[in-house]
């Protein structure tokens, strides 16, 4: 496997990780870009969402990180530590959350059409999430169960937290300094990432689902994530045999699925009393 590490200035590591995901939330601003017409939106609203969207996901995503691992890796440590989002430490799930709400009030503020936003956005989220789980790939931050089949990856020994958990799950004897193959799990996501946008931009190309792709990319997005999970190894503690981003996934799903519910009930209700407004044909 790569190392970790894309290049190093004095103290300063930029692991490939950073570098996948600052190309990821490049290629979701240009599939955008691309796109931007013929949702009615300029280049400056792209822009401006794009650049709304990245900080806040950053910041919710790193945060949810520091939540999770709190204990284990941050506990005790400088303030600084919490900053250092170049070494890996982001949880898509808190990002994704904290970037949508700072979507919403930016449509609120500016006053744009938030069902035709959330459209735009929607193939461009997968797009550039299958970018940014290479970088995942290559950190080792996102491993998969043990596994010896084709294109297992074996992590280097340092540079990473896969052999210290490996030994605390018992996968490897405690003397042992090498990692044990793992299940390629981030390039897996990185695959079902792209097939998603593919189909995002299939439905928009013939104008079905209008209003309710993104609605859709969450709910695809939170059943894959849920049965993915399965297929880690990374995880020290679960819940009832559930790990965090499937906790996560299942209440994103039912969220979702309730308010498309409701969607289709307002929509329906209202298209009733349309036609009972309509005066009668003589």
């Amino acid at each position: 496997m790569t190392d970790p590490v894309f290049f190093s200035l004095g103290p300063l590591s930029v692991r490939w990780y950073g570098v996948c995901a600052a190309a990821g939330m490049l290629v979701f601003y240009y599939l955008q870009t691309l796109r931007a017409k013929r949702y009615g939106c300029t280049g400056e609203m792209v822009s401006d969402l794009t650049f709304t969207c990245m900080l806040a996901g950053i910041i919710g995503a790193r945060l949810a990180y520091i939540l999770r691992f709190w204990s284990s890796e941050f506990a005790g440590r400088g303030f600084f530590e919490g900053f250092k989002v170049w070494q890996g430490g982001l949880v898509f799930q808190g990002g994704f959350i904290a970037a949508a709400l700072a979507a919403i009030v930016l449509c609120r503020v500016r006053k744009w059409p938030l069902a035709k936003i959330a459209d735009l956005v929607s193939p461009a989220l997968p797009a550039g999430h299958a970018v940014a789980r290479i970088g995942c790939l290559l950190n080792g931050c996102c491993f998969g169960f043990p596994y010896q089949g084709p294109l297992a990856v074996v992590y280097p020994s340092a540079g990473n937290s896969v052999l210290a958990i490996q030994k605390q799950q018992g996968v490897i004897p405690l003397e042992a300094t090498a990692c044990a193959p793992t299940f390629p799990i981030a390039g897996l996501e990185s695959f079902c990432n792209l097939l998603l946008c593919l189909l995002l931009l299939w439905l928009e190309k013939k104008s079905l689902l209008r209003g309710r792709l993104f609605l859709l990319y969450v709910l695809l997005y939170s059943t894959m994530r849920f049965n993915l999970e399965f297929l880690r190894g990374d995880y020290l503690h679960k819940l009832s045999g559930l790990t965090p981003a499937q906790v996560t996934s299942l209440w994103v799903l039912a969220g979702t699925g309730i308010f498309w519910l409701a969607l289709a009930l307002r929509q329906r209700i209202k298209a009733r009393n349309s036609d009972a407004s309509r005066p009668a044909k003589i």
